[in-house]
């Protein structure tokens, strides 16, 4: 059998998700866990039309935020903070130990800092001299 790599620029979900029951399946055999488990959370307007929000995943007792993102005209009116700790709350309920986000320097690392996130690890080597950090916040 001869097999081929692909490249997909926009791979369907459902094709991920192949991935992803390959990577839960292999966790269940070798660690007994639960399969990873997606979240979202929204800000909409009297539309319906999404104005923020944040999405990531539950895996191994870690919530991991993997976006969050407020429209600009309502950034600093509190949106962000209720987004994550509608997260976090989340979280907590689903037994989760701790909650984990990444930012880049230019983003939001004061944000996560104000909300009780510490560094865990710094990445440097980005273009134009970026820097991620990963923070990390205890239940």
């Amino acid at each position: 059998m001869v097999y081929n790599i692909t490249h997909d620029k926009n791979p369907k979900p459902e094709d991920t998700h192949i991935l992803s029951e390959g990577i839960a399946n292999y966790a269940r055999l070798k660690k007994g866990h639960q399969p990873i488990e997606h979240f979202s959370f929204f800000i909409r307007d009297e539309a319906n039309k999404i104005k923020g929000g944040c999405n990531g995943f539950m895996y191994y007792g870690c919530l991991y935020v993997d976006q969050l993102w407020v429209d600009e005209v309502l950034r600093n009116q509190g949106y962000g903070r209720q987004l994550m700790q509608s997260a976090e709350n989340y979280g907590r309920h689903k037994y989760c130990l701790f909650a984990t986000v990444t930012t880049m320097d230019w983003e939001a690392l004061d944000f996560y800092k104000k909300l009780g996130y510490k560094i865990d690890f710094e990445r440097h080597g980005y273009t134009k001299q970026s820097v991620l950090y990963s923070l990390r916040k205890d239940f």
